[in-house]
């Protein structure tokens, strides 16, 4: 049953990078701003790259996951207009949390998939090899 998970897990991941790469290409979605392309496409292409290593059961994959959800996680816009953070790579539905001097955005698609990569991660390095 956890193969099962972990092949479902893999598949999100690779679909999820593949909607991110269609908007850092302009494919999906609005325009992004020129300077965010790049970490976009590269957030894609890490996405892309640990499903496919995810696919073949190789915990690189896995820990590329980890990595590519880790990155989606919060968005930080600060209110004085200062430096953002926000990687929007792939789905998104967030838990809006306002400050005095800033809004940051939980994405909690991102944290539930983390938390679903890390506990196939756990499970694989429990596991006894196949």
């Amino acid at each position: 049953m956890m193969r099962e998970f972990e092949k479902w897990v893999a598949r999100v991941l690779l679909l999820n990078s593949a909607l991110a790469l269609g908007v850092s290409l302009g494919l999906l979605g609005e325009r992004q701003p020129a300077d965010a392309l790049p970490v976009l496409y590269g957030a894609a292409m890490l996405g892309f790259l640990s499903a496919v290593l995810s696919l073949k059961r190789w915990q690189a994959g896995l820990w590329g996951g980890l990595l590519y959800y880790a990155l989606q996680l919060v968005a930080v816009y600060p209110l004085d207009g200062g430096r953002q953070f926000a990687v929007k790579a792939g789905v998104s539905v967030g838990l809006v949390l306002r400050f005095p001097g800033a809004v940051v955005v939980l994405n909690m698609v991102a944290l539930a998939l983390l938390a679903a990569t890390a506990a196939v991660l756990a499970w694989r390095r429990r596991a006894p090899p196949a």
